[in-house]
C-alpha cells in the first residue's frame, strides 16, 4: 500500500473482545484504520480525539445501552454513519436503530461479505472529502 493513501479511520465498540478482534483484523486487513473499544465511554474520548469516517456499534454494552450511545453520536456528529450490530434478532431492534439514525442494522454473527459492502458504502459518506493539499 502507498505510504500517503489515506486510510479510513474506523471506530468499532463491542464489548466482546473475540468481536472486537475478529473486526480489527478484518477490517485493517481490508485498508482500514480501526480503533476498538468496548464502552460507550472509551467511545465517546475516541471521538473527542479522531474523526472517524464510520462506527459499528454493538448494541449490548456495559455501561450503557448502544442505542442510546447511537442517539448521542448523532447529536455529536449528525452526518457520521453509525453501522449496528447486533445479537438480537428482534425485528423491532432494527426498526429501533434505524429510526435513531442508524445508517445500517446488521445482525451477530454477520456475514462478513455483506458487513464489508454496507462498510465501503457508509465510508463513502462519512469520509468522502479529503482536505486537498493543492
Amino acid at each position: 500500500m502507498n505510504r500517503q493513501t489515506i486510510l479510513p479511520p474506523v471506530l468499532i465498540i463491542d464489548d466482546d473482545p473475540d468481536i472486537l478482534t475478529a473486526l480489527h483484523d478484518l477490517l485493517e486487513h481490508d485498508g482500514f484504520l480501526v480503533t476498538g473499544v468496548s464502552t460507550c465511554r472509551d467511545a465517546l474520548a475516541q471521538m473527542k480525539t479522531v474523526s472517524f469516517s464510520t462506527i459499528l456499534l454493538d448494541i449490548g454494552l456495559p455501561d450503557g445501552d448502544g442505542l442510546a450511545l447511537l442517539e448521542t453520536i448523532q447529536s455529536i456528529e449528525p452526518s457520521l454513519p453509525v453501522i449496528v450490530l447486533t445479537a438480537f434478532t428482534s425485528q423491532d431492534y432494527r426498526v429501533k436503530s434505524l429510526s435513531k439514525g442508524a445508517f445500517s442494522c446488521l445482525t451477530k454473527p454477520y456475514n462478513r461479505d455483506e458487513l464489508r459492502t454496507v462498510l465501503r458504502r457508509a465510508v463513502e459518506i462519512g469520509y468522502p472529502a479529503m482536505p486537498s493539499h493543492n
